[in-house]
């Protein structure tokens, strides 16, 4: 199966010649190649990692810092010119992100094209909110870099990296399970179909979860992880499944691999503890515990279970 990346260039093909038109048609106009000509620029990490793969760290760090717009202390562009443009032109031109390939011939309402602009009059307008259902491949695209989200390991509390991520679209299905979710409401998700992205099982994990339905959920966790082998936090999710239907090694399997990616999870090592309690080695319930407590002192449950397993220890 072709990476992900791969996946990228291949929709990067399918924009041109139409409904995109191929070729530069903006002369020698750059307006949207600086810093003060956009307000901003969505890039996402699946973007930036091809610019990695094709041109180098730097190029996509730099490219990065100025989609972004940085500033530095005295609020001055970092680049006030696109890093990548060059008198020649465009430097990534075949890598260049989505938004630059579909910039002019598409805007959202409420916003202008650049009075110099050789599109502007000529352009698709559409409400913010129907971005998918116009832009011809942005839903595609949307695909592939939240299933490389879950490819990376997570860097905040939300368990998904988000910067230069994809954010909630909450017409998008499996968006709007998620905040559903979160808010604790019923939950409908689209039939099962051959071929979903990962991120669709990542949420089918998580709603059957939440449901109480182990079997399922981990069903969908093993999906997900055969494609995101390093998510130590999925894996401790799987694990939890894995024990309420009496998988008991698979359980253990996953906690300790995730232990060996993630150690600073205190979860995990009271899951362990709990399976170590379940088969009664008590000295290896009472160490996991007394890891977890060591890593979160303020939850008291974790000392408490190693106190207890340590009791029952010395009654052994």
């Amino acid at each position: 199966m072709a990476s992900l990346e791969e996946q990228l260039v291949q929709l990067y093909a399918r924009l041109a010649p139409r409904p995109l038109a191929s070729g530069n048609l903006c002369g020698s106009c750059r307006t949207c190649c600086t810093s003060g000509g956009l307000s901003r620029q969505n890039v996402t990490d699946l973007e930036l990692s091809l610019l990695e793969l094709r041109h180098g760290a730097e190029v996509a760090s730099n490219f990065a810092r100025y989609a972004r717009r940085e500033r530095d202390a005295s609020g001055v562009y970092l680049f006030e010119v696109c890093p990548n443009l060059a008198p020649e032109g465009c430097r990534v031109y075949a890598e260049r992100p989505f938004s630059c390939r579909v910039f002019g011939h598409y805007r959202a309402s409420g916003t202008r094209l650049p009075d110099e602009c050789v599109y502007r009059g000529e352009e698709v307008a559409f409400p913010p909110r129907q971005y998918y259902d116009v832009v011809p491949g942005a839903l595609r695209l949307r695909e592939l870099s939240r299933d490389f989200q879950l490819r990376r390991p997570p860097t905040g509390a939300a368990g998904v990296a988000d910067q230069g991520g994809v954010g909630l679209n909450l017409n998008d299905p499996w968006d709007r399970a998620l905040e559903q979710i979160g808010q604790g409401k019923p939950v409908e998700l689209p039939a099962k179909k051959e071929g979903e992205p990962i991120f669709a099982s990542y949420v089918r994990a998580m709603v059957l979860g939440e449901a109480g339905q182990h079997e399922g959920a981990l069903e969908h966790y093993r999906r997900v992880l055969a494609a995101c082998p390093e998510r130590a936090d999925l894996m401790t999710f799987a694990g939890f499944h894995a024990f309420q239907v009496a998988r008991f090694e698979e359980a253990e399997q996953l906690w300790l691999r995730a232990l060996q990616l993630d150690q600073a999870n205190p979860l995990t090592y009271s899951f362990l503890g709990y399976l170590y309690n379940h088969r009664e080695e008590w000295q290896m319930a009472a160490d996991f515990f007394g890891a977890a407590a060591e890593l979160q002192p303020d939850q008291p449950v974790h000392q408490q279970r190693r106190e207890h397993a340590l009791s029952q220890l010395l009654q052994a």
